[in-house]
């Protein structure tokens, strides 16, 4: 039987791929990002001595409309120079293993609840900087584990996102694999206008794009502290409406449905800071299975 090892919720924006330091502080001014170290603390401390098979990861710049679509590619490999900022995040090598049975697996089970879902292994199905920057992070160690890259449905609604993980954390306990689910993406996603980006391009929550977002974001960072994840999916429609959360908060959404959804109580354990990037705002959430209770995937029950 499979299970979940752990969960994050996780930034992945592009200034984490600027290695020079000065290149840091001149982008960033005096409120560089905490989340260099953050990621490679997380890294070392928690995902490093853990054991498990496979990263299964939610991106949020992978946009599809008519199936939830898996990359079900034996091998993830080549070089990635983003459309977005390419000055800023050019000419990445990578290279993990993929995990294709897992996603074949996990396309079963959702068919065969009624949901629409495609493992896809065409040729030159690209892969985006959300899951790239993060294994870059969290899967740089010189036997890297597989790598399942999953994209969000533009067209679908909070059950359906609920529904679609709750049949990958089935599909994950039926398996053989330990897994690390990996919600890459952040919270309140409102950039400012080009004319007043650069000026506000610090990390400092002071420049969040609106105080209101960084209102609800802070909310929702507290609950996941307190591992209240059925508030934050009685509020997920308010914070959709009033945010603009990224990826339509399908990442979170997906994460919770694969560990039961309002039923999952597992509290997160924040590394570096919340912090704004160009307006938006962006944490890194880590979520451990609990020591005394053998929760597994899609079955997890509160106290």
């Amino acid at each position: 039987m499979g299970e979940v090892a752990a969960a994050i919720f996780t930034t992945h924006v592009p200034r984490l791929m600027i290695k020079d330091l000065e290149a840091r502080r001149a982008y960033m001014g005096r409120n560089v990002t905490t989340f260099y170290d953050a990621m490679e603390r997380l890294a070392r401390e928690r995902l490093d001595p853990l054991e498990f098979d496979s990263f299964v990861l939610f991106d949020t710049h992978w946009f599809t409309t008519l199936d939830y679509v898996l990359n079900a590619h034996e091998r993830l490999e080549g070089v990635y120079t983003s459309e977005e900022l390419p000055a800023m995040l050019h000419d990445l090598a990578y290279d993990y293993p993929g995990d294709p049975q897992l996603a074949h697996a996990i396309e079963a089970e959702a068919r065969g609840r009624g949901l629409h879902a495609l493992a896809s292994a065409h040729r030159n199905l690209p892969l985006h900087y959300p899951t790239l920057n993060v294994m870059s992070y969290f899967n740089a160690g010189p036997k890297p584990r597989r790598a399942l890259s999953i994209g969000v449905c533009q067209t679908a609604s909070i059950a359906n996102d609920l529904a679609f993980g709750a049949a990958i954390g089935a599909a994950i306990e039926r398996s053989a694999r330990r897994v690390v689910i990996v919600a890459a993406g952040g919270l309140s996603h409102q950039f400012w206008d080009l004319d007043h980006a650069r000026i506000r391009a610090s990390a400092s929550p002071d420049d969040i794009s609106s105080l209101a977002n960084r209102m609800y974001d802070e909310r929702i960072l507290e609950w996941m502290a307190e591992g209240r994840h059925d508030a934050i999916l009685a509020s997920a429609a308010e914070f959709r409406a009033r945010c603009s959360p990224e990826g339509r908060f399908s990442h979170y959404l997906m994460m919770a449905g694969a560990m039961g959804g309002a039923d999952w109580d597992w509290s997160g354990e924040q590394f570096g800071r919340y912090e704004a990037a160009l307006g938006t705002g962006q944490a890194i959430v880590y979520f451990a299975r609990p020591d005394d209770e053998p929760i597994r995937a899609g079955a997890a029950r509160r106290a």
